[in-house]
């Protein structure tokens, strides 16, 4: 059986929530890229925003 100690469980939320705010970061950087590329067209763009907000919803 494996015991966690209270710091080893509050540092693992700590690395977690780290992760999930570069990831979050990464996600707005590529919705801020399609919006700014001018070769995608509208239609495009929404789909690719879809997606990205997706991996926000599934992450």
């Amino acid at each position: 059986m494996i015991v966690l100690s209270r710091e080893s469980i509050i540092e693992g939320l700590i690395e977690l929530r780290e992760k999930q705010d570069i990831e979050n970061k990464l996600i707005i950087n590529n919705i801020k890229d399609i919006i700014n590329n001018p070769e995608i067209n509208d239609l495009d763009k929404l789909k690719l925003i879809n997606n990205e907000m997706g991996k926000v919803v599934l992450g």
